[in-house]
């Protein structure tokens, strides 16, 4: 059986298992080009200026010589020929290699292009020169320009299948190009019509997708991933519900020309990656919308929620109770519903989107500080400050920076515990810099909300959180901040629910979540609940003396001291007595009750 050679995505080269066949990556290179073009051979001279720097012929003959004996080698070990050399030319060797685009030609039938297609021709080679590039972006071109072809030939009804290649060609096709109104028209159903201006819609009205079809395309629309929806359901139909709740809603996006799409198969890859952020920058996506099907005994319940990345904000979250028989009955109403929603919430955002990335180097560097910032690690913080600051310097009036600084100065009073009321006042400046220069960000009032709940004025802080709220009722870091203020403020209770409901926004939330949620389950007596939700933090360092505190009163002084020695070793100028005295707690049973627990673990 001849290997396979793999174009699309990574360039690869298996073997009948599938297993990946190590060979030189050139080498690789000269197979495709070879079999691309449907040619035996080509003179070393043209793969020597193709494949290598085409400025530097002696060097790049070097590099020639040099892969071709590593390939000899290579064949040799592998007892197989898939290229032949001479001293003028390299060519297609006697052992067969077959390729993943055989198919891919015109007159091909649409389901083999739509399922064949899915990724880019060569996506991960970097090439070397203009020559290289010209030809890749070629080949990518003539790719999309068969699916194309074939997918307005088959403008016809068809059974199950053919409708689902449709979709998935059409959505492949505007991935690339959204101005396409051909393939929209194709996806949605709709004739291809010039585009009216698209109007702002009263808040309290959603968007039916009728309303999204007669927006006119931005010159920089937001991109939006729709992510696989995560299920722990074993129960088939409700797996096959989710699934195509996701296509329903991405065809139905797809009428809303002021956006742009990423494809279902790029999208499933962008959910593989074990860093998305960076994935969701190299890709310059705005949105994600991320779903999440759960069985809750006798019914199961479908969690959406719309994330903005700039400020990783949650603009938009539903959750829409579904009956078991009636899964089906229910996809095209909420499939409906979700897609009027984000298509709404994206609207509204849109300005929102352009304070975020109208600067491209200055987001870049609030991006990085955003990342740097996800750890309560000193040694991060002040690192995220270098990057807020290049942001700063982009441009001085760039609000999100300004805000994440704020919030920067706040960490580092809290981690340093020395009550240094320089690093508080730099917290409030920026916080009331970033308010003036754009009074539309949430980010400003929720850091001046901080900076007055320890400074011990409940009220203002209050006031300042609620406007936050009130401009973003479901950004989690807002709602995160409104509950320390009620944890501080001796309403723990309270406080305890609103930082559920923020993890609930934001399942994989900073350190400081958990830091809250631990600090109002001590406020209640639930101590090991307490200490569950410390285990729940990356770096447990900063909840040292929480932890201290929750052993003691669960008894056991041997743990508790081991956190009170914990303590010193990391911040050995701890000062006990200064710091219990500026933990800004409202009532004095709550500061007694933390008070007697950190004396009886030994502080």
């Amino acid at each position: 059986m001849p290997a396979r050679l793999q174009t699309l995505g990574h360039l690869r080269l298996l073997d009948e298992g599938g297993n990946d066949i190590v060979f030189p990556e050139k080498a690789l290179l000269i197979l495709c080009y070879l079999q691309t073009r449907g040619v035996s051979d080509m003179p070393r001279a043209d793969a020597a200026s193709l494949f290598w720097d085409d400025s530097n012929s002696a060097a790049a003959f070097a590099n020639l010589r040099q892969t071709v004996s590593r390939t000899q080698k290579r064949q040799r070990e592998l007892d197989r020929i898939y290229l032949t050399f001479t001293d003028t030319s390299i060519g297609l060797g006697p052992d067969a290699v077959e390729s993943d685009i055989d198919g891919v030609h015109d007159g091909a039938c649409l389901p083999v292009l739509a399922a064949t297609l899915t990724d880019d021709f060569l996506k991960h080679v970097k090439p070397g020169n203009r020559a290289l590039s010209s030809w890749i972006m070629l080949q990518r071109a003539a790719h999309m320009a068969i699916l194309r072809g074939a997918l307005l030939d088959n403008n016809g009804q068809g059974g199950t299948g053919l409708r689902q290649a449709r979709a998935a060609a059409a959505l492949r096709l505007l991935e690339g190009n959204p101005d396409d109104e051909e393939v929209r028209a194709m996806l949605t159903g709709r004739p291809a019509a010039s585009p009216i201006l698209m109007t702002a819609q009263p808040p309290a009205r959603v968007l039916t997708l009728q309303d999204a079809d007669i927006g006119f395309a931005r010159p920089n629309p937001p991109r939006v991933v729709l992510l696989p929806p995560v299920t722990t359901l074993a129960a088939r139909a409700a797996t096959r519900f989710s699934e195509a709740l996701i296509e329903d809603v991405t065809i139905g996006l797809c009428a809303l020309r002021s956006i742009s799409i990423i494809a279902p198969h790029t999208a499933a890859q962008i959910s593989l990656q074990a860093d998305r952020a960076a994935t969701y920058e190299r890709h310059k996506i705005s949105y994600i919308l991320e779903t999440r099907l759960r069985d809750e005994g006798d019914h199961h319940s479908l969690f959406t929620q719309l994330i903005f990345f700039g400020s990783d904000e949650v603009v938009w979250a539903e959750r829409f109770p579904l009956s078991a028989e009636g899964l089906a009955r229910s996809r095209q109403m909420i499939s409906h519903q979700i897609a009027g929603s984000i298509a709404t919430e994206i609207e509204r955002n849109e300005l929102v989107r352009g304070d975020y990335e109208i600067d491209a180097k200055a987001y870049r560097s609030f991006l990085t500080a955003q990342g740097q910032s996800k750890n309560l690690d000193l040694r991060d913080i002040r690192r995220a400050r270098k990057s807020f600051r290049e942001a700063l310097k982009e441009n001085s009036n760039y609000a999100p920076a300004l805000g994440g600084l704020a919030h920067n100065y706040f960490l580092e009073w809290v981690l340093t515990a020395r009550g240094d009321h320089e690093l508080l006042k730099q917290a409030e400046l920026h916080a009331q810099k970033a308010i003036e220069v754009d009074e539309r960000l949430p980010s400003g009032y929720r850091e001046l909300g901080i900076v007055k709940l320890y400074t011990r004025q409940f009220d203002e802080s209050a006031a300042y959180l609620d406007r936050a709220e009130e401009l973003s009722p479901n950004y989690a870091n807002v709602i995160a901040s409104y509950a320390d203020t009620l944890v501080q403020g001796s309403r723990p209770d309270i406080g305890l629910q609103k930082i559920e409901h923020a993890i609930e926004l934001n399942p994989l939330p900073p350190d400081e979540y958990f830091w809250i949620a631990a600090s109002a389950s001590y406020a209640l007596d639930r101590y090991e609940d307490a200490l569950a939700y410390i285990n729940r933090m990356n770096d447990k360092q900063p909840a040292h003396r929480l932890s201290a505190a929750s052993w003691a009163m669960l008894g056991d002084r041997k743990k508790a001291r081991l956190f009170v020695r914990r303590t010193y070793e990391s911040n050995p100028d701890f000062d006990f007595e200064s710091w219990t005295a500026i933990i800004p707690f409202k009532e004095e049973w709550q500061r007694k009750h933390y008070y007697d627990g950190l004396k009886k673990a030994g502080f």
